[in-house]
């Protein structure tokens, strides 16, 4: 078992509202629905040099080499799930939160205190949303820090630090949510 340990955007990617749609769906319709999405997600990943780690339910894990490529496939990944329905017509939503750190790469997964962090920023994003974090901000070339706003300071359970959270804005209007999800999550 090899372990290697490298500096990586750890991406997640999750379908908003998924939940309702088997109660409003239907188990098999709704399963196809959350299908299809989870493969508009991943297809969206190879233009930016991104590669899946593993599929959690309605939820995609993801590595890229840089803050850069994750910001560029997050967006073009909310663009094609905007273009795509559920299977009662409705839209489809997503919502996708990274951070940028050292993780470590084993036997095709990664560990560690980035992809924690990722997944706690990913649980306080709202549909339509992409929420990061300082290290990747920090990371991206000047034209793409400019489509980040700073939200707030956000505390996590089981980190002692707060970290510095932003909204990248992504939409082709430039609309910007400020509100994140779970105030437990989140102090100003």
């Amino acid at each position: 078992m090899s372990e290697n340990v490298r500096k990586l955007v750890v991406l997640f990617a999750d379908i908003a509202s998924s939940s309702e749609l088997y109660e409003r769906l239907g188990d098999k319709l709704a399963h196809q629905s959350i299908s299809h999405c989870v493969g508009i997600m991943t297809r969206e990943l190879s233009g930016f040099q991104g590669t899946l780690v593993k599929t959690i339910g309605d939820e995609i894990m993801c590595l890229f080499p840089t803050a850069e490529q994750a910001l560029l496939a997050a967006s073009a990944m909310h663009l094609a799930v905007g273009e795509s329905r559920h299977q009662d017509g409705t839209p489809m939503y997503i919502r996708i939160g990274f951070h940028y750190g050292e993780v470590i790469h084993e036997s095709g997964d990664v560990f560690g205190d980035t992809v924690n962090i990722a997944a706690r920023v990913t649980s306080i994003t709202r549909a339509n949303q992409i929420i990061v974090t300082q290290s990747v901000v920090e990371a991206l070339p000047p034209e793409l820090r400019d489509k980040t706003r700073k939200l707030e300071r956000a505390e996590f359970k089981g980190k002692q630090a707060q970290f510095e959270i932003y909204q990248v804005i992504w939409s082709k209007g430039g609309e910007l949510d400020g509100r994140i999800g779970s105030p437990a999550l989140r102090r100003s």
